[in-house]
């Protein structure tokens, strides 16, 4: 849970029924915390959700207020997919799309003329050291990526835009990397953020939760980006269960097979059913599986999520609805701002809070469906 302020609404969001919050430290900490600390050479700001940019601006206002003289840089997600929008806006000094890390070491050199050991600057993914999580006072859990990119190009999803080239640390990194943490650390709860934890799984989540099992580090693993049904087999399952993956997230988006193969061909039902089965024999209940469901895709009718939301039910498992936003550089992009006939470019409007409530008669309908799920979820109690 963040701390969060309700604020007054941006003015073309004054349409939407609720309230606007902004979360995180209230200004008058951070700017405490900001009087501790020299005059830096660069400041290096990332973003999150592109619809999320007033809280970066508003950041970037304080830090140009305290050091006038210093020059800003903004990368990020909204920077990636939002770079004319942020150039014009944000006021940073500099806007960095991708995530390239060497290009971006290579920018602070040229903008600082300060020089780095090029041996230690690492040119791929699979060469990161461990995240440095030194700055936080306590830590109740660690995310991980062992991975950038995604294999996938699904129509509805912008991963590609900030890792081109899927890339795997090896195993044995990773299992040093956890080990590293849990020792530093003392947190037995892990967190992947991989977007594709199972693709290639032979040389790498087998062989990484092998040694975890060997070693018996005393850790939970928890995997809310979603598990690839595809990739299931019988002993990737029981060694999700041995090494306490908790309550596994699969991502199956819907159950349609024509919009399976529509929007990327990622998953079909019967690859699931086998999935499912695969982790019900290693030992997992059924009530204890979560099944990602997308709904508000443009031109999905509510039949569509209701036979997807029953066919997730009727296995036994939990039904976890996500909702749709649009995400300028994807493949569905250019459609939806056709079909909506509505104007995206203020990134505020991208919200997938608010992306129904373009269609005013299937706001209630979103509720509807939402409760439906509720109600069946309960059911599994």
């Amino acid at each position: 849970k963040y701390y969060s302020q309700i604020v007054e609404k941006p003015t073309i969001l004054k349409f939407v029924p609720r309230y606007y919050r902004r979360f995180g430290l209230p200004e008058e900490i951070f700017r405490q915390e900001l009087e501790k600390i020299p005059s830096p050479q660069i400041i290096l700001i990332t973003s999150g959700m592109t619809y999320w940019y007033q809280g970066v601006f508003e950041v970037i206002g304080i830090l140009k207020d305290k050091f006038p003289a210093v020059p800003i840089v903004l990368g990020g997600t909204y920077a990636t997919l939002c770079p004319e929008h942020a150039k014009k806006y944000s006021q940073a000094d500099y806007v960095f799309s991708g995530g390239d890390v060497p290009e971006i070491i290579h920018f602070i050199e040229k903008v600082t003329d300060r020089k780095f050991n090029p041996e230690k600057i690492p040119k791929y993914f699979a060469q990161f050291p461990p995240p440095d999580y030194s700055f936080y006072p306590k830590l109740e859990y660690i995310v991980l990526r062992t991975s950038v990119g995604c294999p996938f190009h699904c129509t509805y999803c912008a991963v590609n835009k900030f890792a081109p080239n899927f890339q795997q640390k090896s195993a044995e990194k990773v299992v040093n990397e956890i080990e590293y943490l849990l020792n530093k650390y003392q947190t037995k709860n892990f967190v992947f953020y991989d977007d594709a934890l199972l693709y290639n799984a032979e040389n790498h989540i087998v062989k990484i939760l092998r040694k975890i099992k060997e070693k018996k580090l005393p850790l939970c693993f928890h995997t809310p980006n979603g598990l690839h049904p595809r990739f299931f087999k019988e002993e990737i399952a029981g060694l999700l269960y041995e090494t306490n993956f908790v309550q596994p997230r699969l991502s199956l988006e819907t159950s349609n097979p024509e919009k399976q193969k529509q929007t990327g061909n990622k998953v079909t039902n019967e690859e699931f059913i086998r999935a499912i089965k695969y982790l019900q024999k290693a030992g997992y209940k059924t009530k204890d599986i979560g099944v990602y469901l997308m709904i508000g895709y443009p031109g999905q009718e509510f039949k569509e999520v209701y036979e997807s939301i029953n066919f997730v039910h009727q296995l036994g498992l939990k039904v976890l609805l996500v909702e749709y936003s649009p995400i300028p550089g994807t493949k569905d992009w250019s459609r939806i701002v056709t079909e909506k006939k509505q104007d995206f470019t203020d990134p505020l409007l991208q919200n997938n809070s608010i992306f129904p409530l373009y269609s005013p008669d299937s706001w209630q309908e979103f509720q509807k469906v939402k409760d439906y799920a509720h109600q069946l979820n309960q059911k599994l109690l």
